[in-house]
């Protein structure tokens, strides 16, 4: 293989040196539990103390039906053993009596990362508990980045967010030609060349390099929206992240807050007064809850979605659309619905392009997760090997050896447990086409359906409008 850039080399070997998937150091587990302990405010603090243990999150979990070791409580449980051993005084004097405990050797780690692979982080436990206890965050916010920081981090995972907060990945040739490639198509779409980094406009498309990989047809789809509808807009010239911040799904709080000021300081540049988002996933969440508290400051612009820039659009008159007779239904990103609230937006959307459109038996906020979120999604060989062949490396750079690798075929299996709610209820709506606005809601409902037999189409939600554009 060619040589690689050297500064996606430098990325390579940073994310190498941060992963251990065989040793336990205990200065590295000490450090990522006071770093972990850190995070703890008075939200978390009621996480972790005002739990009953009544499991009546468990059914709504996703990883349930897999294994009971994996319902929240059980799972959360995990960090609140940690919690009272370090910062409560009667964890302190009585230990093992109250169940506090920390990590002590490789196999409790082994077991806490799989605690965190078999979380979403999709809500549902959150929306189920009557005392509004966030186990999903406890197990993505607090846990994953204790086991992290101890070496306990898929590798995949770990280079992808070197070169993202480095900026290396615009380095790769491969990308680079993606990102070329979807631009010009675009361009081509609408008849025009793209007004890249256009200053002070009304509203400015955000897009990813992980929109243009998985999802080019929507960003294609999203500027001819933006173009229909008439007003004055931009998009950036170069990706604003891979797909950021993927610090934050390893559970690294001040990485992700370094990437998310870079992009703030990117986007307030061009003084744009909205921003328009095509990932319904983690991207939205950080963008349009996290960033005013990682800035200490409301960010100069909103943030939105193109599912609810669409529907302003539609309202004003400004959008129209063919209307067809497509069975299509709409599943419902975890944080875009029920972490975000954007629930009504999608569903007038897709009754004005299809007469067909019908709603899933489990949907809005009472929606089933797909079981790909929070990094579990990418945990497979193929995309290993898919990501290795972009970027220019052997597979067996991207895994550490053969833990790891047992690793990731366990989660595999789990997943395809996990997932198989979700293709249930998409059989049950007789849908043909589903619509969603996540790259990893994209893949898992498509690995899915091959893997039960269903034959659907899934389609982002911008790509499908702009097909019915009138």
């Amino acid at each position: 293989m060619a040589a690689l850039p050297p500064s996606v080399a430098k990325a390579l070997e940073e994310a190498r040196k941060l992963v251990d998937w065989e040793g336990f150091d205990r200065g590295r587990v000490e450090a990522a539990i006071k770093e972990m302990l850190s995070k703890v405010d008075v939200v978390y603090t009621h996480y972790l103390e005002n739990c009953v243990g009544c499991a009546a999150c468990a059914p709504a979990c996703p990883y349930y039906p897999v294994s009971e070791k994996y319902g929240p409580v059980e799972k959360a449980e995990h960090t609140r053993h940690i919690y009272r051993r370090e910062a409560t005084l009667l964890g302190r004097l009585l230990g093992p009596l109250l169940d506090a405990k920390k990590p002590k050797k490789p196999e409790h780690l082994d077991m806490l990362v799989e605690m965190v692979y078999r979380c979403t982080n999709c809500g549902a436990c959150y929306l189920a508990c009557p005392f509004g206890i966030d186990s999903g965050s406890v197990i993505k916010g607090l846990l994953a980045g204790l086991v992290s920081r101890a070496g306990r981090l898929p590798l995949l995972m770990a280079v992808f967010e070197a070169l993202e907060r480095t900026g290396a990945f615009m380095e790769v040739p491969a990308l680079r030609q993606i990102w070329d490639d979807v631009m010009k198509k675009a361009a081509d779409a609408i008849g025009r060349e793209l007004p890249f980094d256009k200053p002070g406009s009304d509203y400015m498309l955000f897009v990813s390099m992980a929109d243009a990989m998985f999802y080019p047809d929507a960003v294609i789809g999203a500027v001819r929206i933006l173009e229909k509808s008439g007003v004055d807009w931009t998009l950036p010239s170069q990706p604003l992240g891979f797909r950021p911040p993927i610090a934050a799904v390893v559970g690294f709080s001040p990485e992700a807050k370094q990437v998310l000021k870079a992009l703030d300081e990117r986007i307030s540049k061009l003084q744009p007064r909205s921003l328009v988002l095509l990932d319904g996933g983690f991207v939205y969440l950080w963008m349009r809850w996290n960033l005013p508290k990682v800035l200490g400051r409301r960010p100069s612009y909103r943030v939105l979605h193109i599912v609810e820039f669409a529907y302003q659009m539609l309202r004003e008159g400004r959008l129209k659309l063919r209307q067809t007779e497509d069975p299509v239904t709409w599943h419902d990103p975890c944080q875009l619905a029920r972490r975000s609230g954007v629930t009504r937006e999608p569903v007038e959307v897709l009754k004005a392009a299809s007469r067909g459109f019908r709603l899933l038996p489990h949907h809005g906020a009472e929606s089933l997760c797909c079981g790909g979120g929070g990094g579990i999604g990418c945990l497979s060989m193929q995309m290993i090997e898919q990501m290795a062949k972009i970027v220019g490396v052997d597979p067996s750079m991207l895994v550490t050896g053969e833990k790891e690798r047992r690793f990731i075929e366990k989660t595999q299996e789990a997943w395809a447990i996990a997932v198989k709610r979700k293709i249930d209820d998409i059989r049950k709506s007789g849908a043909k086409t589903v619509v969603t606005a996540c790259p990893v809601c994209m893949h898992s409902i498509e690995g899915g359906a091959r893997l039960y037999g269903l034959d659907i189409e899934v389609k982002h939600i911008a790509a499908y409008l702009a097909e019915r554009l009138a």
